[in-house]
């Protein structure tokens, strides 16, 4: 199970670890086994199929070009009979091809129009002579020239997109050139998002003694939001056993994925885990190696596979975007996304301790003599800081096996 993907055509990959999240692998297999892709199919038109699962295999319905056509303007000529040709039509883009073309004949013709039967070749515009209502060529050319035949970008019946592909632009425009109109794509996931603690006050509110704005809940939401994802709000929960239990029995109830922040740690106020196991839930992780983030419970709850995540944002944000949404991908019936670095410079010196792959937000500082940007690495220590991962252009991974960062070292940079 691939996390980190390197780009095969940057050699500078290759000064780095091949995988510095392999440490992550069996935890995440654990997760993943139990996030089954969901049931559930419809249909939507290609116009609203951006960012939506495709269900089933996608076949062509028709040849693309589904004709022969110009790739010039230009003349479409006949069977050679000299160097002379006298024009008999004019075809444009949606023209139907007219009559075949015999010995000497030639059509004035342009991008994308149906090449009539008979033709030889399309001689670009700029290599003829006009001669009166005929045309000139000078050189002949060869059986074939600038004709795009059909069936040359895809035969029809041959699969386009296999079941799993998550749509983007590229992938609408294939199919819909191959005749498609409407698309089946995997029903929307369904995730519960709640964010824990009685100290929370929503966004706006005033604030009294002890109290905090909630800044999670937006974040995951703005997060999670995409076009196969619907959000069910659970709102701020108090830190109790009790409510944090029917809560989560309610959220299993109508929802694919739960998506908690804080309560996770083992402190005597962290109730998450507990109310797990008192709805009736398993947990499967119980913490990764990474830092921040460590604490942070996955399991199944009913149908439902829960993820809590600790309540600092930064270690909420990392835990997210890492494992968060290779569960959605799996929920949803899609390939994992992989993490894909680029290769940068230190620009600092940093000691640390071995044992977790380290996620540190880093702004781009320049570049090196080889092109490479420079990092600085950004708020050093705390992952309950907001401000140093809203200024950073991306997260710096530093493997397991570090002990320390010197000025110039290669580093794997994701960028935001």
């Amino acid at each position: 199970m691939a996390i980190w993907s390197s780009s095969a055509h940057d050699p500078m990959l290759t000064a780095l670890p091949p995988d510095p999240l392999a440490i992550l692998r069996e935890p995440l297999a654990r997760l993943l086994a139990i996030a089954r892709p969901i049931a559930g199919r419809g249909t939507v038109t290609a116009e609203a199929a951006m960012g939506r699962v495709l269900a089933a295999p996608l076949a062509a319905l028709h040849h693309v070009p589904p004709f022969d056509q110009s790739a010039m303007d230009g003349y479409a000529l006949g069977p050679p009979a000299g160097a002379a040709w006298r024009i008999t039509a004019r075809l444009a883009a949606g023209d139907a091809d007219g009559a075949p073309l015999g010995p000497g004949e030639a059509a004035r013709i342009f991008t994308g129009a149906p090449v009539p039967a008979g033709t030889h070749g399309v001689v670009q515009q700029e290599k003829v002579i006009r001669q009166g209502d005929g045309i000139a060529v000078p050189e002949g050319i060869p059986a074939g020239t600038n004709i795009r035949r059909a069936g040359e970008d895809l035969r029809a019946g041959v699969t386009l997109l296999e079941a799993g592909q998550r749509l983007d632009a590229r992938h609408i425009a294939l199919a819909v050139a191959a005749g498609h109109d409407a698309l089946p794509v995997a029903r929307r996931l369904r995730v519960a998002l709640a964010s824990t603690g009685a100290e929370l006050r929503r966004a706006g509110g005033g604030l009294g003694s002890g109290q905090v704005h909630d800044s999670n809940g937006p974040m995951l939401r703005a997060m999670l939001r995409a076009p196969d994802v619907e959000l069910v709000e659970l709102g701020i929960l108090p830190d109790e056993p009790g409510p944090l239990r029917d809560a989560l029995l309610r959220a299993a109830g109508a929802a694919d994925l739960i998506v908690t922040s804080g309560g996770v740690s083992v402190g005597e106020e962290d109730h998450m885990a507990g109310a797990i196991l008192a709805a009736g839930g398993t947990i499967e992780v119980v913490h990764l190696p990474i830092r921040p983030g460590k604490p942070v419970k996955a399991g199944r709850l009913g149908a439902a596979v829960i993820l809590a995540l600790p309540g600092n944002p930064l270690a909420a944000y990392v835990n997210l975007w890492l494992v968060g949404r290779r569960v959605l991908d799996r929920l949803a019936g899609a390939p994992a996304r992989p993490l894909r670095p680029m290769v940068a410079r230190a620009g600092f010196r940093e000691e640390r301790k071995p044992g977790r792959v380290e996620f540190a937000p880093v702004r781009f500082s320049g570049t090196d003599a080889l092109g490479l940007p420079v990092l600085q690495l950004l708020g050093r220590g705390s992952s309950a800081r907001l401000a140093p991962l809203a200024a950073a252009d991306g997260l710096c991974v530093i493997g397991p096996e570090v002990t320390r960062v010197e000025e110039g070292d290669l580093l794997g940079v994701l960028p935001f």
